[in-house]
């Protein structure tokens, strides 16, 4: 969906929509391993105002999907309660500078081409920015064993303490070797 600045009148315009699996797929490159499903629709409310140097977009998005866990790789619902607060300007009044790094107050700013808002480019970044960094389903997931695969969160692991085929095995047998730190 794209929105021309011409049509947004000097009281502002509201939109309301909601997001279905197929919109979300869009935005989801094919092969990525994250694959966020939707478990009920995401409901996009957003305000856009028309000032002389810049457009606001404000609002809230709203849903939930279903993730991935990081550690443990089981699937699990992630509500979705995401605050929009965007300042658009156009691409024309970027500063030519060479890049920088952004100020805190500058990462609100977004570029657009002074025309169109692509409101459905602008959900997506929204919706990605608000997923963490490591998606966990509890903060003491345990995750999955190395050797075996098994869910830790749900058994215990079978491989027992036999650790001569771990990688490290070599680093145990020369810990033995090393002086004691008392022995100087």
């Amino acid at each position: 969906m794209r929105v021309r600045v011409d049509e947004i009148p000097e009281s502002g315009r509201t939109l309301r929509f909601h997001w279905d699996e197929e919109r979300l797929r869009q935005f989801v490159p094919p092969g990525d391993p994250f694959q966020p499903k939707l478990v009920r629709p995401v409901n996009v409310v957003l305000y856009i105002v028309r000032n002389p140097d810049h457009i606001r977009v404000t609002g809230k998005i709203a849903g939930s999907l279903e993730v991935a866990c990081h550690r443990c790789l089981q699937p699990f619902p992630f509500a979705l309660e995401e605050e929009v607060d965007v300042y658009l300007i156009e691409e024309s009044r970027a500063p030519e500078d060479e890049e920088k790094e952004l100020e805190d107050e500058e990462i609100a700013y977004e570029f657009f081409d002074g025309e169109a808002i692509d409101i459905d480019q602008l959900v997506a970044e929204q919706i990605f920015l608000a997923l963490p960094v490591k998606v966990l389903c509890s903060e003491d997931c345990k995750g999955i064993c190395p050797r075996c695969g098994v869910n830790l969160n749900e058994e215990a692991c079978r491989c027992g303490d036999d650790a001569k085929d771990s990688p490290f095995a070599k680093l145990h047998s020369l810990k033995g070797d090393l002086p004691k730190t008392g022995d100087r």
